[in-house]
């Protein structure tokens, strides 16, 4: 589909640019079952370049298997069985693996994905962190995230990146 047909859609739709952190948390429960977690479990972001820590203002854990079982495609399971499958080959003793490893082999296994938003300004996501696998969680965090919307018109890579998202998963 054009970029001007989904421009034409999107303006149609009445979706929102981008969603205030209220909106954002609300449909996240609502939709994902999810469960707010403290900053402190997702600290080893402080060492990520792409992230501002400081930023950080609100951090969700999705573990609720029927939803996570809906996240996940075919592919993501078969990583998700893989690295269960290796990590049953390979057990460890507590005393060898720090917390933020167990948490890491959880996620691989896809026990749960974990959401960390950054916001600029307090009011809309300014950046996001997934920590899991999953295409639809990250498309629905693209979509969520949004775009400002002074860049919202043809020609605009952010923009035209963001109508896709949107006609991708139906929503224009």
């Amino acid at each position: 589909m054009q970029i001007e047909e989904l421009d034409k859609l999107f303006k149609k739709s009445k979706l929102p640019f981008r969603y205030s952190l209220e909106h954002v948390e609300k449909i996240l429960r609502e939709k994902y079952n999810t469960i707010e977690i403290d900053k402190e479990i997702v600290d080893d972001l402080k060492k990520d370049p792409f992230v501002n820590y400081k930023n950080i203002i609100k951090c969700y854990r999705v573990n609720d298997s029927k939803i996570l079982s809906a996240l996940f495609n075919d592919n993501e399971r078969s990583m998700h069985a893989e690295t269960l499958q290796r990590n049953a080959n390979e057990p460890i003793s507590n005393s060898e693996i720090t917390e933020s490893e167990l948490l890491w082999r959880d996620i691989q296994e896809g026990k749960f994905l974990q959401l960390v938003f950054e916001s600029a300004d307090r009011e809309y996501i300014s950046s996001f962190t997934l920590q899991g696998l999953s295409e639809k969680m990250l498309d629905e965090l693209i979509i969520l995230k949004g775009i400002p919307p002074e860049e919202g018109y043809i020609g605009s890579p952010a923009y035209e990146f963001y109508l896709n998202v949107l006609h991708k998963n139906d929503l224009i």
